[in-house]
């Protein structure tokens, strides 16, 4: 994707970050699912690496995975040990790059969020050199990992990326020079989409429709850009009618249903064991095929889900 739309009309968000990152500073990046917030973040590592003697890396989405990789690259960096993890002693005298990651992977795994925080702070603490974390996603944080958080800002310098600044975490917020990644103008798209349709040589009935069309549903968003284009070429010919169906789902968001569905099952259960406890047999039967249909509506949901 940042071969295509990632990187256009960034340059300068991107050299504002690393201004940032030279002056030590932590900082976030915010906007839209979709609007390059990860690929600015690569590109400014990427022009600063020859400064920088450490980085690490995390692209997991969830906190705790966050916690499992850092472990692992500060293992493989020698910023952290084995015994430091509580690994079994035939990894203690070890030298990092000699241990297989594969070997200890479901044991580190296995470790709650305190253990790997109560591992990994302490280890960050002692290093002589301040690394770089670069996260992909802080978006999703509760208060107690945003703690956790808090306590690696002092011995690291974070760079993450979030979707949202959700209140609940606002501390973490106060500490991070935020960077917010906009929209891309209409006179950058009709730029990229122009060299794209000539790179792909793309047949259009009616060219200045279909650049309008992309420039007015992508919203500037250089995910929904790259669905756009991507979808376009995959057809011999695009007549108005297709450009006119065009579409994307990039920053889309969904309305989650998983609340209600614990309640419904909650109340279903509920109704049972009150015709047990009542000796009402109507209302036990109306719990039991409740329950029945409950089931079968779940298996239904996260088999589409699935897919």
């Amino acid at each position: 994707m940042d071969s295509i739309v990632g990187l256009t009309g960034r340059d300068d968000v991107v050299a504002d970050l690393v201004a940032e990152i030279r002056k030590g500073k932590h900082v976030i990046l915010t906007g839209t699912v979709g609007i390059g917030k990860s690929a600015v973040l690569r590109e400014a590592l990427d022009q600063i690496s020859s400064k920088i003697e450490l980085i690490i890396t995390l692209h997991d989405h969830q906190a705790k995975g966050q916690f499992v990789e850092m472990a692992r690259q500060m293992l493989s960096l020698g910023l952290i040990s084995a015994e430091e993890l509580d690994l079994p002693a035939q990894f203690h005298d070890m030298a990092p790059a000699a241990i297989e990651w594969k070997e200890i992977r479901n044991r580190v795994n296995r470790m709650s969020m305190r253990d790997l925080t109560q591992a990994v702070i302490p280890a960050l603490a002692k290093s002589e050199t301040k690394p770089v974390i670069a996260v992909d996603d802080l978006t999703s944080l509760t208060p107690t990992q945003m703690a956790f958080w808090l306590a690696i800002f002092d011995h690291a310098q974070v760079i993450g990326c979030a979707s949202e600044k959700k209140p609940r975490v606002k501390k973490l917020w106060w500490k991070m020079k935020e960077i917010a990644i906009k929209p891309l103008p209409p006179a950058v798209i009709k730029d990229m989409v122009k060299r794209y349709v000539t790179s792909k040589g793309i047949l259009i009935e009616s060219p200045d429709q279909y650049i309008s069309h992309v420039v007015k549903q992508s919203g500037g968003i250089p995910q929904a850009i790259f669905d756009m284009l991507e979808e376009s070429s995959k057809e011999r010919i695009l007549d108005k009618r297709k450009v006119r169906e065009m579409r994307h789902d990039a920053g889309v968001k969904y309305l989650d249903f998983t609340p209600m569905i614990m309640i419904l099952g909650a109340l279903i259960v509920s109704m049972r064991y009150i015709g047990m406890g009542t000796g009402d047999k109507t209302l036990y039967i109306m719990g039991g095929m409740g329950a029945a249909l409950f089931l079968t509506f779940r298996f239904f949901v996260f088999k589409g889900v699935g897919r």
